[in-house]
């Protein structure tokens, strides 16, 4: 059997939503549609390859995948590093082994595993596994940190891999993902999505325990590596400086490639790219404070944070915020 096309609902020029029905018994394109839902894995059959019988419905917003998934028979899923998203498995049937860096863990119903972006993960799922597998863009995430604590997160956001959703805030959070699901599954509109999708990523920063938790709690930052804390003081100072890698590396007093690496390991970021967030930030601060008829434009705004492309800049800030420049300065 083959997959069913995508089905998606238009909001003005931009889909709210969509949802993806896959069913097959074919291992290749299994993992080949799976593959374009999540991010390219490799799908190795353990049990009997007769008894594989893919079965997979997700639902899209711009943010999360909840995604009703089964192989029918033990397979390993070996996704590597999900670079740009964090996932929830959550068990309905059957159990999981699960490894993510260095941690591994077994996940039953009650219990779910957290993949992290930053980490090399893989899972042995039982013949009898079925799950609710839950993406969660890195973006919202550290757009999430960002509004509570004022500044863009200094480090990857990195979950402990074993959620109890079995009672108190973990299954709380469960209940928010259930509350979108249904949403999308009723056509809900973007008016409704949009505080469900910050609902559910609010509920698994609170739930889970993870190095941000004393912090969003009220905590002072921790002590940052030398290299590191010389090149984030940098770029604090000025954002809209035109700094290059090698700046960076000379203020840090390295190599350019011990730099990277060092950002790598512990922001999981390039240093460029946690330049650019810093930017956006300040931008963004700065179009929450315009007052409209002040003279203030999106371009003026970008210029001032060192985007010299303004298209680009609205582009990469829709994807950290969620919505549009214009959209924010008319608020």
């Amino acid at each position: 059997m083959s997959a069913t096309p995508d089905k998606a609902v238009q909001h003005h020029e931009h889909p709210t939503w969509s949802t993806d029905v896959v069913h097959t018994t074919d291992r290749d394109e299994a993992q080949d549609r799976i593959s374009s839902i999540f991010s390219s894995h490799s799908l190795e059959i353990v049990g009997p390859t007769h008894d594989l019988d893919v079965a997979l419905r997700a639902r899209r917003t711009d943010a999360i995948t909840i995604a009703d998934i089964r192989h029918g028979t033990e397979v390993i899923v070996r996704p590597g590093r999900l670079h740009s998203y964090y996932e929830i498995n959550v068990p309905l049937r059957g159990y999981t082994l699960t490894q993510c860096g260095r941690d591994e863990i077994e996940s039953a119903p009650g219990r779910a595993a957290v993949l992290t972006p930053t980490e090399e993960s893989s899972m042995r799922w039982s013949a009898d596994c079925e799950q609710i597998a839950v993406k969660v863009s890195r973006a919202v995430v550290d757009r999430t940190v960002e509004s509570t604590l004022g500044y863009p997160p200094d480090e990857a956001v990195h979950f402990a891999i074993g959620f109890d959703i079995g009672s108190g805030h973990g299954r709380n959070w469960l209940r928010a993902v259930s509350l979108l699901r249904d949403a999308i599954d009723t056509d809900a509109p973007q008016l409704v999505l949009r505080p469900l999708e910050e609902l559910v990523v609010g509920q698994l920063l609170a739930a889970q325990p993870n190095n941000f938790t004393g912090r969003l709690a009220g905590d002072p930052r921790p002590p940052r590596p030398r290299m590191i804390s010389r090149v984030i003081d940098l770029i604090e100072y000025d954002p809209a400086a035109p700094l290059t890698v090698a700046d960076m590396a000379l203020t840090a007093d390295t190599g350019v490639r011990t730099l990277q690496i060092a950002f790598a390991d512990y922001l999981g970021l390039t240093p460029m790219e946690y330049l650019r967030n810093v930017r956006l930030a300040r931008a963004h601060q700065d179009l929450l404070a315009a007052v409209p008829g002040d003279g203030h434009t999106v371009g003026d705004i970008a210029y001032r944070w060192g985007f010299g492309h303004v298209a680009r800049f609205a582009a990469a800030y829709r994807k950290r915020y969620g919505r549009t420049p214009s959209q924010t300065l008319r608020t």
